[in-house]
């Protein structure tokens, strides 16, 4: 029973960053709406900004993310049915002047805009239109990136890993580990040969009471720290 025990609280601490990881990224997008603006969006090259809104199945639409030259900002506008990112759509032309992109709901309910800053840095604005507003900077590109998915789980590997890991060095440590003897077995000898009284008798006992090894069975002097039969530590 130890083991599936040790094994089911390895499995229960592995799912503990799970939790963390697969919703945090649920809290950290700013809600956008329809025909909406946010302005003064500030964003580094590497960096990006998550949005969430909500779109209604068959209707068109148009995200347009405006800048300046004078940030020399180029971004990539990606937008997917989870925060994740991992399959979605985008669209990236490394224009100056910011993107814009069309957009047709597959459903109704809550999408995630994410805007990437690929290089450059400052600030931007971004606005959510209904309808097709204006000309896309570039066609729609189907994406697919598991990089987030693995950032998911990778907390829970580790730890499954390192928890396998610790278990293995603990068995191997037991099995190399010399037997322990922590009991030991009172016996006591009379001597019958010589006639005493009920007293001399017991304090006779007392004197020549004896230890016995329970792994191997001989005599064990009770100050000795190992048994000098089967070698089994005596600590």
């Amino acid at each position: 029973m130890k083991k599936p025990k040790s094994i089911i609280i390895l499995i229960i601490c592995s799912l503990i960053p799970l939790l963390f990881t697969a919703t945090i990224p649920y809290a950290m997008p700013t809600k956008l709406h329809v025909n909406s603006r946010i302005n003064n969006e500030h964003g580094s090259g590497g960096g990006f900004t998550m949005y969430a809104i909500t779109l209604e199945e068959g209707s068109q639409y148009t995200i347009d993310i405006d800048t300046t030259s004078f940030w020399g900002m180029h971004f990539a506008i990606r937008i997917a049915d989870t925060p994740y990112m991992i399959n979605g759509f985008s669209v990236e032309t490394g224009a100056s002047l910011g993107e814009t992109m069309h957009f047709t709901a597959l459903k109704t309910g809550d999408y995630y805009v994410q805007v990437k800053i690929l290089s450059g840095g400052g600030f931007f604005d971004i606005e959510l239109e209904s309808g097709t507003v204006g000309s896309a900077t570039g066609s729609n590109v189907e994406f697919f990136d598991f990089l987030y998915l693995l950032i998911l789980i990778l907390p829970s590997v580790l730890i499954v890993a390192l928890g396998l890991l610790i278990r293995k060095r603990r068995a191997s440590y037991h099995e190399r580990k010399p037997t322990t003897i922590n009991i030991y077995k009172r016996v006591k000898k009379e001597k019958t040969d010589v006639l005493v009284n009920k007293e001399e008798k017991d304090n006779l006992a007392k004197e020549e009471d004896i230890m016995i090894c329970e792994y191997c069975g001989s005599e064990i002097n009770k100050y000795l720290k190992k048994c000098p039969n089967c070698n089994a530590s005596l600590q």
